[in-house]
């Protein structure tokens, strides 16, 4: 498996977020484009617009289900709308950058496809992820992280305001002060967009503050997040093994959940003893 070099880790530990350039060629951007207007229309779980749900940032948002294509949408666990999308848990090199910063012993923690269309009226948000239990748990810079994500770009993103990922560089490791009266937006001091090409991927813990710009584009910004997290922490997507792990390698198995034996208490904190071994082999 490929490993950092010495600059790209120098970049993680310093910034929280590592860039890599088109993962997806043209073909495969086209493909995962399509997908996400396929599957519009069919079903799956989006965030409720209900606000007396506890939906956590995503209560201000309008989830009424939008088929346009440029739309709005936010659509989870998609492992089961095609072969591909289950292909992505493991594909190469991304997730051998993953194995290298959080090692071995992982598991996917949710799938997530998300649209933004442009808007004169949304401001743009940003965030920690896993709550505010992960946002205060400190890590130092060597420490690998609890749980983080990779973002593949499906829209090109050259300039600012066209829903740029925005992080601020360093905070995964010197957490922003979160005082709900001072609320931090994509335009806080210290706030940076990012760019980059469809095709691209961004790695980053939950534990950095990121979220997206304003996007006054003319045109949705979209992307695929792939998330991971240690072995002992909770899924997003499932409170159970997925009935698509029938159709997956031993390792994606293992990275749903299945450690090889029926569930007893203990599992999970304690790494099968062939862990190292499934997880470094394809």
């Amino acid at each position: 498996m490929l490993r950092l070099t010495d600059d790209q880790r120098e970049i993680w530990q310093t910034d929280g977020y590592l860039h890599l350039k088109q993962v997806f060629d043209a073909d495969e951007v086209n493909f995962f484009n399509s997908e996400m207007n396929r599957i519009r229309g069919l079903p799956g779980y989006e965030p409720d617009s209900n606000p007396e749900l506890p939906v956590g940032h995503y209560s201000w948002l309008d989830h009424a289900k939008d088929l346009d294509p440029d739309g709005f949408m936010d659509r989870r666990d998609l492992l089961s709308y095609h072969q591909a999308f289950i292909d992505l848990i493991d594909r190469a090199p991304v997730f051998d950058y993953i194995v290298d910063l959080m090692g071995p012993n992982i598991m996917l923690s949710m799938t997530q496809a998300i649209s933004r269309q442009p808007s004169e009226q949304f401001p743009g948000y940003t965030h920690t992820d896993g709550g505010e239990s992960l946002r205060l748990t400190r890590v130092s810079e060597t420490s690998p992280p609890i749980a983080m994500k990779a973002m593949y770009l499906l829209s090109d993103v050259t300039e600012q305001d066209h829903g740029n990922l925005t992080v601020f560089p360093g905070s995964h490791i010197r957490q922003i002060p979160f005082q709900r009266k001072s609320v931090m937006t994509p335009y806080s001091p210290g706030a940076a967009q990012l760019m980059g090409r469809a095709g691209d991927v961004y790695l980053f813990p939950h534990s950095l503050w990121h979220g997206p710009a304003r996007n006054l584009s003319g045109k949705s910004r979209k992307v695929l997040l792939y998330n991971y997290c240690q072995l002992w922490v909770r899924s997003y997507d499932h409170d159970r093994i997925p009935d698509i792990a029938q159709r997956c390698s031993p390792r994606q198995r293992r990275l749903l959940g299945d450690l090889g034996y029926d569930f007893r208490p203990g599992s999970y904190f304690y790494v099968p003893i062939d862990q190292e071994e499934v997880i470094l082999n394809s």
